[in-house]
This record gives C-alpha cells, sequence and structure tokens, in this order.
C-alpha cells in the first residue's frame, strides 16, 4: 500500500466521520412545535424507534458522503498531487496543478459536510432528515396525542378518577360540576389542569421515568410552581366577586399550564406505552377523542386504488369490446387487445390515483395540525373534491392537448374545455375522503362487506355512466364505438374504486 493510497483512506475516514458526527447531531436538533414550546424529538419516541431512526439517518448521510468523495467526485486527485508536491519539494506544481479536476471535489465535499449542520428550512438535507422524522412517526404520534389531550372532555372520564384528583389537592378548589361545564371556563381548564397533573404525578413516581423530569426543556420544575399557584388563585377567583379582566388573565394562565402539561403526559404517554394500543387507551381513559380515524399503511390503499384503476380498465374494455362486437357493430369488430388499453392505464391513474393519493397526504397534514376534532369533516371532504377537480382536469388538459395538439397549446383553453372530464375524479376524492372517517370494523362479518362492496361498485358505476355520457357528448356519429367503450369501461373502473374505498383505522373499538 503506498502512502497516497493510505493519506486517502484516512481523510476518508475522517471526513466520513465527520459526516457521521453531524448527522447525529442534526438529527438531535429539530425542535417539534407543540403549542408555544418548541420540544426536542427524542421525548415523543420509544428510545428504540429513536435510535432506529438516528443510525438510519447517520448511516444514510455516511453513505452519501463516501460515494461522493469516493466515486463521484473523488479527493483522490488532490491528494496525490499534494503528497507528490510535498516530496518532491516543488510547491510551484502544486499551485499549477489546482485545477477543476482536483478543487471542486474539495469544495463540493465541504459544502456537503456544511449542508448536513445547517438549520435552514431549504436545506434539503434537513428536508430529507425530517422526512425520516415523519417516516418513523416521531413526531406524528406526539402531535396526535398532543391536540387528542388539549380538545378531550372531561365528562368521558371515570368517576373514581375524578373523585382521586379531588382528594389529592392541597387547597380544595374543584367542584364536582367543574367537569361537566363548558371548556371555556375558569371551572373547567381547571378540572382539566388537575387530571392532566394527577396523571403525570404517576409517571413521576417511578424511577425510569426521571429523564422526563430531569429535562429543563420539558419544564417539570416551572409546572409544579405554576399548578402549585394556580390552586390558591383559582380558590380565590372562585370566592371573589365576578370580575372580567381577572378572568380573562386567569383564563390565559390556565391554557398556557394545560399546554405543557399536554406536552409532558405526551412524551410520557409514548415512552411509556408498549404498543399503540395502549396508547390510546390511556389518551382515551383521559377523555382523549381518538375517532379521527388514523390510517394504518397508507401506500398499500394507494397500491389497491392503482391496482383498482388497472383492473377496471382492462376488464372493462374487454367486456365493452365483447359486447361492441357481439351486438352492436359486428361488422367492425374491435381489437380485443391493443396498446391503447395501457395508454388508458396510464391517463387514468394521473387523474383518478393522483387526486386520491393527495387526499392521503392532505388528511395526514391536516389532522396533524388541528385540534378541534368531530366525527365528520365536510369542509375537508368539499375542499378534497375541488382539489381532486383541479389536479384531474389539469393532468387530462397537459396530457391530451401534449399528445394531439402539441404546436396549439393553450393550458387555460385546455383547462376550460376539459373541466368535464374532472366531475368523476372530484366525486371520487370526497368519497375517499369520507369514507376514511367511516372506518370498517375488523369484527365484521365477511358477507356484510362484500355485500357492501358490491352496492358501492353497482351505485358508482351507475355514476360514472351517467356523467360520462355527458362528457362524451359531443363526439360525432364516427366516434360511436369509441364512447361506448369509454362509457363502459368507466362503469366498472370507477365502480372498482367506490367498492375499494374501505378503510381499517387504529383507532380504539368500544
Amino acid at each position: 500500500m503506498n502512502i497516497e493510497l493510505l493519506i486517502n483512506l484516512a481523510v476518508q475516514f475522517l471526513g466520513t466521520a465527520a459526516a457521521l458526527f453531524l448527522a447525529y447531531r442534526s438529527f438531535q436538533k429539530r425542535r417539534i412545535q407543540l403549542g408555544d414550546e418548541p420540544t426536542l424529538p427524542e421525548y415523543f419516541s420509544r428510545r428504540s424507534t429513536y435510535w432506529i431512526g438516528t443510525a438510519s439517518y447517520c448511516l444514510f448521510i455516511a453513505s452519501l458522503y463516501c460515494l461522493l468523495t469516493w466515486q463521484w467526485l473523488p479527493l483522490e486527485p488532490l491528494i496525490t498531487l499534494i503528497v507528490k508536491s510535498l516530496r518532491s519539494g516543488e510547491l510551484v506544481n502544486l499551485l499549477n496543478g489546482l485545477d477543476g479536476k482536483t478543487l471542486i471535489p474539495l469544495i463540493v465535499a465541504g459544502l456537503f459536510l456544511f449542508l448536513i449542520a445547517w438549520e435552514n428550512k431549504f436545506n434539503p438535507l434537513l428536508i430529507l432528515r425530517d422526512s425520516l422524522h415523519d417516516a418513523f412517526a416521531i413526531p406524528t404520534k406526539a402531535v396526535e396525542i398532543y391536540n387528542a389531550l388539549i380538545s378531550s372532555r372531561l365528562s368521558a372520564v371515570d368517576d373514581s378518577l375524578k373523585a382521586q384528583i379531588n382528594n389529592r389537592l392541597l387547597v380544595p378548589s374543584i367542584d364536582p360540576g367543574d367537569f361537566e361545564k363548558s371548556s371555556t371556563t375558569v371551572e373547567y381548564k381547571w378540572a382539566h389542569n388537575c387530571l392532566l397533573f394527577d396523571r403525570i404525578q404517576n409517571y413521576a413516581d417511578q424511577q425510569s421515568y426521571r429523564r422526563f423530569f430531569n429535562e429543563p426543556s420539558l419544564k417539570w420544575g416551572e409546572i409544579c410552581i405554576s399548578y402549585n399557584a394556580m390552586s390558591e388563585k383559582v380558590a380565590v377567583w372562585k370566592e371573589a366577586e365576578p370580575h372580567y379582566t381577572k378572568t380573562v388573565k386567569l383564563l390565559k394562565e390556565l391554557d398556557h399550564l394545560t399546554g405543557l402539561l399536554c406536552r409532558l403526559l405526551a412524551s410520557l404517554v409514548v415512552f411509556g406505552s408498549a404498543s399503540e394500543n395502549e396508547i390510546w387507551a390511556t389518551v382515551k381513559q383521559l377523555g382523549g377523542n381518538i375517532n379521527e380515524a388514523r390510517l394504518k399503511h397508507t401506500y398499500k390503499y394507494i397500491l389497491l386504488f392503482t391496482a383498482a384503476t388497472a383492473v377496471g380498465i382492462m376488464v372493462g374494455r374487454e367486456i365493452s369490446v365483447s359486447l361492441h362486437n357481439a351486438f352492436l357493430f359486428p361488422d367492425q369488430p374491435l381489437a380485443h387487445f391493443d396498446y391503447a388499453t395501457l395508454r388508458w392505464i396510464a391517463y387514468a391513474i394521473l387523474i383518478y390515483v393522483l387526486p386520491i393519493a393527495l387526499v392521503f397526504v392532505s388528511r395526514t397534514f391536516t389532522f396533524r395540525h388541528q385540534r378541534q376534532q368531530s366525527d365528520r369533516y365536510y369542509g375537508f371532504y368539499m375542499t378534497m373534491m375541488i382539489m381532486g377537480f383541479i389536479v384531474s382536469t389539469g393532468a387530462s388538459a397537459l396530457i391530451l392537448e401534449l399528445t394531439y395538439y402539441k404546436e396549439h397549446f393553450n393550458f387555460l383553453q385546455s383547462f376550460i374545455q376539459h373541466m368535464r372530464w374532472g366531475i368523476l375524479p372530484a366525486l371520487m376524492c370526497g368519497f375517499v375522503a369520507y369514507r376514511m372517517d367511516t372506518p370498517v370494523n375488523e369484527s365484521e362479518a365477511l358477507g356484510k362487506l362484500v355485500a357492501a362492496a358490491v352496492l358501492r361498485f353497482i351505485s358508482w358505476g351507475l355514476v360514472a355512466v351517467i356523467i360520462m355520457l355527458y362528457a362524451t357528448g359531443d363526439m360525432s356519429i364516427q366516434e360511436a364505438n369509441l364512447r361506448f367503450t369509454l362509457v363502459s369501461t368507466a362503469f366498472f373502473m370507477v365502480g372498482l374504486l367506490g367498492a375499494s374505498a374501505s378503510f381499517k383505522t387504529a383507532r380504539q373499538n368500544d
């Protein structure tokens, strides 16, 4: 082994070690904003999950650095030049040899190391880091639990737990009726805080959770001081005459304490629960609303919709061609399978499956940031219909116009012209968003599930026929066979999409 190779390996090792260190520091630096307080993500994930995510990110960054500096833009020419120049003592040759081939790899390697540690929302490596956080559900689960605790209803809390909370108070400041009052009142907010504090106190008595209570960013000391002071303030407020300014100030202080309590309790619940079901059982015990239909394995549903689209077009077109050749135009037979079927599949995936995939993305983003929960979100369904219409119509205009009218393409005119092709995808997006809040019970009888799927297939098939007859109404007499196959194929394809809109969720069953 010559000296150049040895030095090159040493430089490569040092660079990789630097990349690993910077990636590790970067992964730990990300803050999750819960309410008004930023929090380190490691407190919102089980330790094994967090370290697997950390190791994955660090190994990926180190591997990327090695590929960059060993294969794509190797540092070896620069190192060889430096060693040879120092060995011969001819530094002029070193200066003359510094060109693009030797300097660009060094600049790129330094820039790559800088990007690893650069905290900026436009930094691509930090976007990758945050995506990996999300892939391991490190912040997502924390935000879900935090929002569920913030919006919990105390009327759902067990009566024995309410009595236990009241008995632990140093200063009597809760009446039995406070748990049933409006969530905007001082009485209710204080009862909510007492419930959260009581639950946290159970964790504080266990040695395995000490690191959470010793972590300065989780503010356990501030919580205790504020909680004790608030107990006296609420007791005094109840005894005094109503005063608007004092009430508003007290409400703000209670809301701030609620945020701190929910933040700490969310981290304790995630860390201390052995499974997903145990997490949400604890949230439910605290009155949290868990009926938000958090979907499991969303990528499988997207693959299912893609398969339903492809199968619907292939089966639908073959049946349509058979009917066309046997009964309608036997003297003008159509080919049973040709490459037009593949074009239809690609086109349908873009105008149907792409908007549906965006529905999944939008739902995840929406429920991650919302606090108020309900059984139905009709505003969200309408928004998804509008989004589906815009995306599908835009895709249709681009595909058809760029395919047939490349020289005279005008997007706005084409968008208006192809609006009729966006009606069905828009309705399907709204229906899929609605069905996400109508989860299937895993104990449901198979026969009942099949019957419901068949009913959805027929219903959506008929809707597709009606709308497709309107959409193809301007086709000429010579295109009658094409219109028949389009309408018939749409019956099967849209029917299968409707039948496939059945979701299972990770929520608890009563």
